[in-house]
């Protein structure tokens, strides 16, 4: 494969992923929607995962990896959502030691 062939497929840039630093006018998502948004995919894979493994009993599903692949990525999802709230509360606690 060709150097060339690797610029074809275009530059995968943080910036054009995720948006970090854009201006497009619309006014930027308050972290309790992105919290929100978060948690409803999280659900939705955790669904997804659900579904595979239903299909892979009642045979409708036949490859293995695919069902594999969906339980790690709706497992890695929660626990990084478990490890957000983890941060948040651990946050909310030192708050409320602070004396005023």
């Amino acid at each position: 494969m060709s150097i060339g062939s690797l610029k074809s497929l275009g530059s995968i840039s943080p910036v054009a992923t995720y948006g970090v630093g854009q201006t497009t006018g619309k006014p930027a998502q308050s972290f309790a929607n992105q919290l929100q948004n978060a948690i409803q995919e999280v659900g939705n894979l955790q669904a997804g995962r659900d579904q595979m493994i239903e299909g892979m009993v009642s045979g409708e599903v036949t490859e293995v990896h695919d069902v594999m692949i969906a339980a790690k990525e709706s497992q890695l999802a929660f626990e990084l959502l478990l490890e957000v709230r983890n941060k948040l509360l651990e946050g909310y606690q030192e708050i409320m030691r602070m004396q005023i």
